[in-house]
């Protein structure tokens, strides 16, 4: 795991909701637990996002995801998810998850692509939109070190 300076880890206790029959917990849970942590991530870098989006008319809409199972994650168990800025441009951005048990070994690897909307779900871009929240935001991500796409952050 490459942990940069944008990295936020989030634990929690794997809820029995969040498994099947078999005790396991069901696959399908962690992009919930991906959006929770990084509405964490969001939060904890002072972009918390119902003040600073939604209430601005934006949505952060999720365009694809991905998660690679590596172990099995029981209920009640100990996981602690990191979340990383992973790129970053005026249109969209990305973030990384690492999910690892209790005894350190990793237990799932992801991401997730993002697009900022307006209320008719029209893509914007956010330097235009809400300058300052956009020279906020990529002011964190280029101090933290992300892998920029220089073509559309200039």
């Amino acid at each position: 795991m490459k942990e940069t300076a944008l990295t936020k880890e989030m634990k929690m206790t794997v809820p029995w909701s969040d498994c099947d029959a078999a005790g396991i917990s069901y696959f399908p849970r962690n992009f919930e637990w991906y959006t929770n942590s990084y509405l964490e991530w969001l939060k904890y870098y002072g972009f918390p996002y119902m003040e600073t989006f939604h209430r601005n008319g934006i949505a952060v809409v999720c365009l694809k995801a991905d998660s690679e199972y590596k172990q099995m994650v029981k209920p009640m168990e100990e996981i602690t998810i990191y979340t990383t800025l992973s790129s970053l441009t005026k249109t969209r951005l990305q973030f990384t998850y690492y999910v690892f048990k209790e005894n350190g070994e990793l237990a799932a690897e992801g991401f997730t692509n993002h697009t900022f909307v307006n209320q008719n779900g029209k893509p914007i871009n956010l330097q235009k939109k809400l300058p300052s929240v956009w020279e906020s935001l990529y002011h964190t991500y280029d101090s933290g070190n992300g892998e920029k796409n220089r073509s559309e952050t200039n």
